[in-house]
């Protein structure tokens, strides 16, 4: 692959079929950190969420409450977009399965594939599970006879459809999914052994028992079943088979970085059925699927069922987002299931933000602003060796870990190199060089303070987008727009100005009782 100018991060489009819950907030707020990673080495970049609006469920819910499904899909994408913005989500197109540009995509694509022979008509019979939207396997049902994912009791479905004859790939996907497709890599192994090893088999995807769908223009009688439709939103966002495809050119192309999070329930389709279609298509696989793990209470996923689904909004209005995103960032590492808990969240926002971070972005301030009336000068260059050698240890680190998607170990790296800071002045005592009248030596140390705390804000801004200005002004930063991995690394063009009013950053939070 030819080195990639161009980065195209995607959410599964969310389902607006209950309220908002902190898995929503997770998986988008993972994406918008990495898209702003990118960006900030240059690429340009192209983030996409949306919703899935299709389906038996959108039509019964509408129904229950006395709407046409349209007028009840309207209010609920607004409080998705509500959440994106007070979350500082950027992204760059918020898709609707009910667009005219991808309902008309989705039927050129059934057409593309129908003539190329991969689908054909039918006859299915099985368990559905209608929260789940999927027909369900035996290994996916519990002893009671209900969903093991959704706690519903499947319904026996028998009815004509569509098949896509997926078993012709079995040889393609064992392969695709012996590499280094999926992160964490032993989700490979679960694809592998529960649903590719048994042998893969043809997938229904269109329905005729309910009218809140796509109908093929074939046989208008059928809706396409919602993974042909939802999945192909990834293409139909970019204007593929579109008149204006330019987007799908550049973010599709060989030259362009393709990452896609996803819910580890949610993986299959998108390991087996989505690879599938693209490669019928003849079109180039994602570079990486991240298939990030549950939020758990007390071991439990949350879920609505059991009554310990999270407000994301809440915790918004109370602690505020950068706190929220920091939690999600930080202590819900992809690789595995995640606790969340309002006593965690508090002990790790005091933790690592204000009694770390904020601290030492305080005290260094309070000591410039105290010893040299706030302004050490123009001359960058009089910082010690070692803190030069920790300040670029710590850009490398972090620029590995967040190019191999561990978005975790990436800002433990910051705390890690915010703690040494802290323990930096412990062990230089400026305040007793200042005593000392040794001005020289005092003015390395804090040089060597001012330029490690302003490292640690530039790193965290993917994340704290919120506080980050506050946070480089804090550190005296006079033109924040020239900071970069390589500014921080050769300060040619860094400039600190004359330090101003202190304000607090992150303001430490009372327990819970």
């Amino acid at each position: 692959m030819d080195k990639a100018k161009y980065f195209y991060v995607t959410t599964p489009i969310y389902y607006p079929s209950g309220n908002l819950h902190l898995g929503h907030a997770y998986t988008t707020t993972l994406a918008d950190i990495l898209n702003r990673y990118k960006q900030s080495q240059g690429y340009e970049t192209f983030f996409l969420t949306g919703s899935d609006e299709h389906g038996q469920k959108i039509e019964k819910k509408a129904l229950e409450m006395g709407l046409a499904p349209l007028a009840y899909l309207d209010e609920k994408v607004e409080l998705f977009k509500t959440l994106w913005t007070k979350l500082g989500i950027g992204y760059s197109k918020f898709i609707r399965t009910t667009d005219h540009e991808h309902t008309t995509t989705v039927k050129k694509i059934f057409t593309k594939l129908l003539d190329k022979g991969y689908i054909y008509p039918g006859f299915y019979e099985g368990l559905y599970c209608v929260s789940c939207e999927e027909f369900l396997n035996p290994d996916q049902i519990d002893e009671n006879g209900l969903c093991k994912v959704s706690h519903d009791a499947p319904q026996l479905v028998k009815e004509e459809t569509y098949f896509l004859k997926v078993s012709s790939f079995q040889d393609f996907i064992s392969e695709l999914l012996s590499g280094e497709f999926i992160l964490p890599v032993y989700r490979q192994n679960e694809m592998l052994k529960n649903f590719v090893d048994p042998g893969l088999k043809d997938l229904s995807i269109t329905r005729v028992s309910f009218a809140w769908g796509i109908p093929i223009s074939e046989d208008p009688k059928h809706v396409v079943y919602v993974w042909l439709d939802a999945l192909t939103n990834y293409l139909t966002a970019l204007g593929y088979l579109q008149d204006d495809g330019q987007l799908f050119e550049k973010f599709w192309s060989n030259q362009s970085e393709i990452v896609q999070l996803v819910g580890k329930e949610i993986t299959r389709f998108h390991a087996i059925y989505w690879p599938t279609i693209l490669k019928m298509l003849d079109l180039r696989m994602p570079d990486k699927l991240l298939s990030h793990g549950w939020i758990v209470n007390d071991g439990e996923k949350m879920s609505k069922s059991l009554g310990n689904v999270i407000d994301p909004i809440a915790y918004i209005n109370q602690y505020g987002a950068d706190g929220l995103r920091f939690y999600l960032a930080y202590e819900l590492p992809i690789n595995k299931d995640g606790n969340f808990s309002e006593s965690m969240f508090i002990e790790s926002f005091n933790a690592h933000l204000a009694n770390n971070v904020g601290n030492l972005i305080s005290r260094v301030n309070n000591m410039i602003s105290k010893y040299f009336d706030g302004y050490l000068g123009d001359d960058l260059t009089i910082t010690s060796p070692l803190m030069n050698q920790k300040i670029n240890q710590v850009i490398d680190d972090f620029q590995q870990l967040m190019d191999e998607y561990d978005l975790s170990g990436a800002v433990r790296k910051v705390l890690d190199f915010s703690s040494f800071c802290n323990k930096y002045i412990e062990e230089q005592m400026p305040w007793v060089l200042a005593k000392e009248e040794k001005l020289d030596q005092l003015k390395v140390v804090l040089m060597d303070l001012q330029k490690a705390m302003t490292t640690i804000s530039y790193l965290l801004k993917p994340v704290l987008v919120f506080s980050y200005p506050l946070m480089v002004d804090q550190c005296g930063v006079s033109e924040p727009e020239v900071l970069s991995y390589r500014e921080l690394k050769t300060y040619q063009n860094l400039k600190f100005k004359k330090l101003g009013e202190k304000k607090v950053l992150f303001e430490r939070i009372k327990p819970v009782v």
